[in-house]
């Protein structure tokens, strides 16, 4: 590769500043330009690049792959190129809840995980990062930030409408993303496209069905075997609480629940239906013996108000005087009856 092209792959990180920093000073005062197939990474990396092809200022990035997230605002580089079958995702930051997941400000507030810290936080870099792709592009930071929010693939004639391109490449791409490239998608929880792009290496149910004379080697399906998909659903925490479960499967929005587990459900509806109906005669119970004190008790409407009622009429009772107990006057002998003298004294007894 010649000395003023630099490929970059994998994740945006630290390493990659590094990598870009040295290649920028060695061209220093030279056009350059720089190949990126990344799933994105780390924020703050992602603006050290942006800066650091700012200020060598005459920088051509060119999208050659299905690249994501912080990947997809380099706005430093002069120039941005992207070729047709490449595409770009752009969403909304986020951070890691739990060591397998991780969620952007709106998922944090639907859940409940995360303090007004944490979701302020995220909030801001998703006003930065619309700011950048406003200032680059043709709409505004809310435009921007409501297109994050719906986290699409966008392909190439969408990012040169919305500005985030300067220019389309017309011709096949050399570099192609495959297995490796989605596998990055799905560690950094990103959805794969539906465009045929990243499939070009079969996967283990097209090959069985190739097998299985389901489908045909040039990958147009006759009968193709899609396996479904699964996830785990997480965020019903009282209901997983109640099953003693982790979280429940979720195939096409919708959960199946086993026999044992909708009787659960039911035992405990009737137990909080029987405590509602419990509480309601307790409170008869109170309110009857109550209006045994009085009239104006009875006449009054509320348990707090009658027992404030009945209050008000004790508080009222005047306080009986207790009696002062007889002190003897004087200093009192406490061994008075052991000082008599038994044997001088006889003749007195």
């Amino acid at each position: 590769m010649a000395n003023n092209v630099l490929r970059l792959n994998g994740e945006i990180s630290g390493y990659q500043v590094w990598r870009v920093n040295q290649f920028l000073g060695e061209n220093k005062g030279k056009p350059v330009t720089v190949r990126l197939a990344s799933p994105g990474g780390d924020v703050a990396a992602a603006v050290q690049i942006s800066h650091a092809f700012a200020d060598h200022g005459d920088v051509t990035l060119i999208h050659d792959s299905f690249n994501a997230s912080a990947a997809t605002w380099l706005f430093g580089a002069k120039n941005i190129k992207m070729y047709n079958d490449c595409m770009l995702y752009v969403h909304c930051s986020s951070k890691e809840v739990f060591y397998w997941q991780s969620m952007n400000a709106d998922q944090l507030k639907q859940m409940g995980v995360a303090n007004a810290e944490d979701i302020k936080h995220l909030e801001n870099i998703d006003r930065i990062i619309a700011g950048k792709y406003a200032s680059r592009g043709k709409r505004s930071t809310d435009d921007m930030l409501a297109v994050m929010k719906a986290h699409p693939w966008l392909t190439a004639q969408e990012c040169k409408d919305y500005g985030l391109i300067d220019e389309i490449i017309n011709e096949k791409a050399p570099a192609k993303a495959a297995n490796e490239m989605i596998s990055a998608f799905r560690n950094c929880a990103i959805p794969i496209p539906e465009d045929g792009g990243l499939s070009d290496e079969r996967s283990f149910f097209q090959k069985l069905g190739e097998m299985l004379g389901l489908s045909r080697g040039d990958n147009s399906t006759v009968n193709q075997i899609t396996p479904p998909t699964t996830t785990m659903n997480k965020k019903f925490i009282n209901v997983n609480t109640l099953l003693k479960v982790e979280g429940l499967d979720e195939q096409d929005s919708k959960v199946v629940l086993t026999t044992n587990q909708i009787q659960t459900i039911e035992d405990r509806l009737v137990e909080l239906q029987g405590k509602v109906e419990n509480h309601g005669n307790i409170e008869k119970q109170v309110t009857d013996q109550l209006d045994k004190f009085s009239e104006e008790v009875k006449n009054t409407e509320g348990i707090d108000a009658k027992i404030s009622k009945i209050k008000d009429v004790f508080d009222k009772i005047p306080v009986t005087a207790t009696p002062k107990s007889a002190v003897p006057e004087g200093p009192v002998d406490e061994f008075a009856d052991i000082r008599k003298d038994p044997i001088n004294n006889f003749y007195n007894e």
